[in-house]
């Protein structure tokens, strides 16, 4: 029995390396890369693709690499020669966000009693949100990195480790820019100080826990410092790129507006798998509070979305899978313990009835 408590973390993780795995396989073949890749990586891409500009530093490295090349290219690889640093780096992004969304769990959680199931439901938010579409199935070399970025980001925002959180900033930045939104969930995070010492109840009116929020708890200096490393970088990279296409570079909210029909809307809310929309409507009883109220930064990210990204793409949501997952497997938390406290009272009456 010893032996089988040992050895049954390092299965369930040998599981879970292969489960992030066969996503990550899934992901790349059955998506459309929608990048140029040859004018990506020599730095003449469309804007905005062409400001993301991390992964063109590391896939340069990778197809520069022999020895990464042949391991990842044979007869039975996972993809074309052209894709294959894509699909290492989609590895890289895929582990990194699955690492950061554990220790996020841990970090949240204040009983821990069902980290086994946050990995799946992170993969589920994943496949979802990154992969089952019928229009509108792109990938592109920086959006796992994302997700890995804002994974971490949001542990350090928990943690309230600020150092590591503005250095997420900073490179992650050279990534994409939705980094902008860590700096709204900080202040959020914030503004929720002592919010869980102070609230009590089951499930708080939501007009209760917005109350709750303290605006003169921000540090406005920090966030500022936070907001000028990522102006810093992104006007950095605007001018860097000045010359390039600007044709996909303009709002879309009139696109948008074209596309709002009812057969689409399944694609729509095709977002973390339908448990975002989810943790929206149980808002009120993501514990601690404190954490759930990051998913007030949805009032920024959806008008600025429907302005600048395209709605049947899915991924511009994507970042938000780690938080969704750790979320519902919070509200799971809260049930269970919840169910247990009922049946408990019930099992202790029919003992007392049968000593009778």
């Amino acid at each position: 029995m010893r032996s089988l408590r040992q050895t049954r973390p390092v299965f369930i993780v040998f599981l879970y390396v292969c489960a992030c795995l066969q996503f990550v396989r899934f992901y790349v073949r059955s998506s459309d890369f929608y990048l140029n890749l040859p004018a990506y990586l020599a730095g003449h891409e469309r804007l905005p693709f062409q400001e993301r500009i991390l992964p063109v530093i590391l896939m340069r490295e990778i197809f520069h690499s022999h020895f990464m090349m042949n391991v990842l290219v044979h007869d039975q690889g996972v993809a074309a020669r052209e894709r294959a640093p894509f699909y290492l780096l989609s590895v890289i992004g895929t582990f990194g966000a699955a690492f950061f969304t554990q220790l996020l769990y841990r970090s949240v959680s204040q009983k821990r009693t069902l980290p086994f199931l946050v990995l799946p439901l992170l993969l589920f938010c994943m496949l979802w949100t990154y992969v089952v579409h019928n229009e509108a199935n792109f990938s592109y070399p920086y959006d796992l990195l994302s997700l890995a970025f804002f994974t971490a980001g949001l542990y350090f925002i928990h943690e309230r480790r600020y150092v590591p959180l503005l250095l997420v900033i900073l490179i992650g930045t050279f990534n994409r820019e939705t980094t902008l939104f860590l700096i709204g969930i900080y202040a959020i995070d914030c503004a929720s100080s002592g919010v869980d010492e102070t609230l009590s109840g089951p499930a708080l009116a939501g007009l209760t826990r917005l109350k709750s929020l303290s605006i003169r708890k921000v540090p406005w200096l920090r966030v500022a410092l936070l907001c000028g490393i990522w102006a810093l970088v992104k006007g950095f990279l605007a001018y860097k790129f000045r010359h390039n296409d600007n044709s996909e570079n303009f709002t879309r909210f009139v696109y948008n507006a074209e596309r709002l029909k009812l057969r689409l809307v399944p694609a729509l809310l095709n977002i973390c798998g339908y448990l975002l929309p989810v943790m929206l409507l149980y808002w009120r009883r993501i514990r601690p509070y404190r954490f759930g109220n990051y998913i007030l930064i949805l009032a920024i990210w959806v008008p600025l979305m429907i302005y600048t990204g395209v709605l049947l793409e899915t991924r511009i949501y994507g970042e938000l899978c780690s938080w969704t997952a750790v979320a519902m497997t919070l509200l799971a938390e809260e049930e269970a313990g919840e169910a247990a406290t009922r049946v408990s009272p019930r099992i202790s009456t029919t003992r007392s009835a049968e000593a009778v």
